[in-house]
């Protein structure tokens, strides 16, 4: 503030004194030259207003002019200091190149990038040059992307440092052009991200790790589930999933109208089989009859054992022939079949009951019931493999 207005006041006393000397000067002309001036006062007192004038406005025009250049120098100097200050404190590296690709210019941060003890070492040197081998190519063609394009953004890169090494690094970069719109130079910001991609390697790793252990958890999960509903030795679904499908099946055929039935099976002589030649033996008989009894289950058939030496076959949209016949098809599938104990072949024998819903029952309890009853009357009956339904 104190400034300006010692401007005014300087401009106003030069003016002033510029005015005060012009005066002077066409008095002293006036005197001098009287005779031929005598008849033109007029013309004379418009001369020196002229003259005043055109003096007054000259030297506005020029201080102005001196005020403008003061101006611009300060902003530039400003400029320049902010320039500076930026390419100088920044934590990432700024560089210049011509059209070719050498450096004009780079900031302290650039060298440190690469290892240097001096941007001065850089100018000159083609850009290139810190490129890993294998990355050449790539940085030509982003090179001439940015020539057609004006700018690139964040490109990752493998750069070089002086001692050979090679670091990640991402790079950006712009086209300059004049005032012709001719390119000029490319500047680029160049940003080192090892420690980025040591956290991005990580969490990578993290995430692996978290899918292959979600990955056997899922699998466990499914093998728990299987353990949930089925039987451990035959492999058949188990009691607790009967029930469940069980209630399905009835909800289905209750909306639908359509039947559904169930055939209970006994294996004959289990108590026997165990006495005479050890629970392996057993066991080997009830799993020879569970794998008979699943291949001939259905898709839509659910195959499920009972408890003991029972099993329990839930057919799907089946009437009583239908369950009737699946009793016959699985008598001679079982008379082709034997076990082995101590080199000796024993057959194997069951007995089996089959009730439908709604024949034979109005709730699920019902129908197994009378399964259950039929399975009865087959094995009091004492006749072996004969099987037969109510």
């Amino acid at each position: 503030m104190k400034d300006a207005r010692f401007n005014q006041h300087f401009q106003k006393s030069f003016l002033l004194q510029i005015i005060t000397v012009w005066t002077v000067l066409v008095l002293a002309v006036y005197f001098i030259h009287e005779n031929w001036l005598q008849n033109n006062l007029p013309a004379f007192a418009l001369l020196w207003a002229v003259g005043i004038l055109g003096l007054q406005t000259s030297i506005r025009w020029r201080w102005n002019n001196l005020n403008d250049e003061e101006k611009d120098f300060e902003a530039r100097k400003i400029s320049n200091l902010i320039y500076h200050a930026v390419m100088n404190t920044s934590t990432d590296s700024i560089a210049v190149v011509d059209p070719f690709g050498n450096y004009i210019f780079a900031n302290k941060q650039t060298a440190i990038l690469h290892g240097y003890s001096s941007s001065e070492e850089f100018i000159g040197v083609s850009a290139f040059k810190f490129f890993s081998l294998d990355e050449v190519a790539r940085a030509i063609k982003y090179m001439e992307m940015t020539r057609a394009d004006g700018v690139i953004r964040n490109i990752e890169f493998n750069l070089l440092r002086k001692d050979g090494s090679t670091f990640p690094a991402e790079l950006s970069a712009a086209l300059v052009k004049n005032e012709l719109g001719l390119p000029v130079a490319f500047i680029a910001v160049t940003r080192d991200i090892t420690e980025r991609k040591r956290i991005t390697d990580q969490l990578r790793d993290v995430n692996e790790q978290l899918r292959k252990q979600l990955g056997e958890i899922e699998k466990l999960q499914s093998i728990l589930r299987e353990q949930a509903i089925q039987d451990p030795l035959t492999g058949l679904y188990n009691r607790r999933y009967m029930e469940e499908v069980l209630k399905q099946e009835f909800a289905r055929a209750s909306r639908e109208g359509k039947p559904f039935s169930i055939v209970m099976l006994d294996l004959d002589n289990l108590k026997t089989l165990n006495d005479t030649h050890g629970h392996v033996v057993g066991d080997e008989a009830l799993k020879l009859l569970a794998r008979q009894i699943k291949r001939l289950t259905r898709i839509e058939d659910t195959a499920c054992r009972y408890g003991g030496d029972e099993f329990l076959v839930i057919l799907h949209n089946a009437d009583e022939m239908t369950a009737q016949k699946r009793i016959e098809e699985l008598t001679k599938r079982i008379q082709e079949v034997r076990i082995t104990s101590v080199g000796e072949e024993m057959p194997i024998s069951f007995s089996a009951g089959s009730a439908t819903y709604p024949r034979n029952g109005d709730t699920v309890e019902q129908v197994i019931q009378f399964a259950d009853t039929a399975l009865y009357n087959v094995k009091a009956s004492r006749k072996k493999p004969r099987v037969t339904s109510q």
